[in-house]
């Protein structure tokens, strides 16, 4: 049986460290922030970090879709709200939106989770779970879906993992994964574009001594497919489709 919960809600304000060169919000500390509200609120619900420890079991993030209107400014203030909108097989799905103080929602996002067992790594169904908690509302009308491996024949130039970029599970921190992808274009492209959606396809784990390079395929001056590849075999471990329009 379904349980509907209440909106959870956080007030914050856009600091000096989130912003980017045009000091407004960053795409990484954007997705940091979505990452932790879902956390907060995960363990609120009693389906968190803590809860499924204490049954072998953990979260992570599969997939991601993230629309922006606009970015939030240096110093301006925006209210984060998230809700869990359900499970579907293997998947359950978190929406997330950023509100700015005149109520105009600017940024939408709908994140989907995976529970593997922390023994043997399988992924758990989620009708196995009782009275997994959802909110009936959606920022958009469906999940995030799969994104397409790019077409390239360029050569990759790969570079080591640094300590900064390994997360407390000793993996490689998701939000530094988009961090390569954004750093992957050069400051021009980033003075004449900027990135309003980008959807992402998380498929494996990055450790300490792997390197790692960003394959590229430009399909229009619009839109353009990427991953993260490891270099001893050749894996892809996310694939992000970015949609960008001049600035």
């Amino acid at each position: 049986m379904s349980t509907i919960v209440n909106i959870h809600r956080q007030e914050l304000s856009t600091k000096s460290y989130f912003v980017n060169r045009f000091a407004e919000l960053s795409t990484s500390y954007l997705f940091w922030q979505i990452q932790e509200i879902a956390w907060e609120h995960a363990e609120m619900l009693g389906v968190g970090f803590e809860n499924l420890q204490q049954d072998k079991q953990f979260w992570v993030l599969s997939r991601l879709l993230v629309k922006i209107d606009r970015r939030p400014r240096w110093g301006e203030k925006f209210r984060l709200e998230t809700w869990p909108a359900g499970t579907d097989g293997f998947l359950a799905h978190r929406d997330i939106r950023f509100i700015d103080e005149s109520g105009t929602t600017i940024i939408r996002a709908t994140t989907s989770w995976l529970v593997l067992d922390l023994k043997t790594k399988r992924i758990l169904r989620f009708d196995s779970f009782n009275n997994f908690p959802f909110h009936d509302e959606r920022v958009f009308d469906g999940f995030a879906g799969k994104v397409p491996s790019p077409k390239s024949e360029k050569e990759l130039v790969f570079t080591p993992v640094l300590l900064n970029e390994i997360d407390v599970n000793q993996h490689f921190n998701s939000g530094r994964y988009l961090e390569r992808i954004i750093d992957s274009y050069d400051f021009d492209f980033h003075d004449k574009n900027r990135l309003i959606e980008f959807e992402i396809n998380f498929a494996k784990e990055g450790i300490p001594g792997d390197f790692l390079s960003v394959k590229k395929q430009i399909i229009d001056e619009n839109n353009h497919l990427c991953s993260v590849v490891r270099e001893n075999d050749g894996v892809e471990l996310i694939r992000a489709r970015l949609h960008w329009v001049p600035r």
